[in-house]
C-alpha cells in the first residue's frame, strides 16, 4: 500500500506546475486542487480580485487537502505558494496526518521560453483570465525562496523527462 502523500506544485505562472499536477493526477489517481480554479468561483460569485480573494484559495485548498486526508487518501495542491507561512501550514497539515510531505517547486530557467509559454496558453479555466508576464513579474516581487527538501523540474526540459522524475521522486 502507497503512503498517503501531501504533494504541493508550486512555481512562478507558466513554469508547467499545472500539466505536471494534472498529469500525475491521472497517473497516481490522486485529486489535485488548484488555487486558480477555486479563485475563479470565488470571483464569479462575486468577489472582488483583492488580497483576501487570494486568501480564501489559499484557506480553501488547505480545507480540500484536509479532507482528503482525514479521509485517508493523497491530495494535490497546484498553486504559487508564494508564501513560508502558507506552505509552513501545509507541511504542519502533512504532519498531523501522518503524509509523507513532498514539493516539486517548478521553474523555467529561460525566459524568452517562459514568456512565449505564457503568451501562447489556453487553459479554459471558467471565468479566469490568462496571465501575462506582468503578472508574473509582480508574484516573482513577493514569491519567497522555499527552504523545504523539494524537487525543483525545469519548464525548460521535455515535459515527458519532467513527469518521470517527478514521478520517481513521488515513489522514494
Amino acid at each position: 500500500m502507497t503512503k498517503m502523500q501531501l504533494i504541493v506544485f508550486s512555481g512562478l505562472p507558466g513554469t508547467g506546475k499545472s500539466m505536471l499536477a494534472e498529469a500525475v493526477a491521472r497517473q497516481q489517481g490522486i485529486p489535485v486542487f488548484a488555487k486558480d480554479w477555486l479563485e475563479a468561483v470565488l470571483l464569479d460569485a462575486g468577489l472582488t480580485p483583492t488580497e483576501r480573494l487570494g486568501y480564501a484559495g489559499y484557506d480553501l485548498l488547505t480545507t480540500l487537502a484536509r479532507r482528503q486526508l482525514s479521509l485517508g487518501q493523497s491530495a494535490i495542491l497546484d498553486s504559487v505558494a508564494s508564501f513560508e507561512r502558507i506552505r509552513a501550514h501545509w507541511r504542519e497539515l502533512a504532519y498531523e496526518f501522518s503524509a509523507q510531505w513532498r514539493v516539486v517547486e517548478c521553474v523555467c530557467s529561460d525566459e524568452v521560453a517562459h514568456r512565449e509559454r505564457l503568451n501562447g496558453r489556453q487553459r479554459h479555466i471558467p471565468g479566469w483570465h490568462e496571465l501575462t508576464w506582468a503578472d508574473v513579474e509582480r508574484v516573482h516581487s513577493y514569491y519567497e525562496p522555499w527552504l523545504d527538501e523539494r524537487l525543483v523540474v525545469d519548464g525548460i526540459r521535455p515535459f515527458a523527462d519532467n513527469l518521470q522524475v517527478v514521478l520517481t521522486y513521488l515513489q522514494s
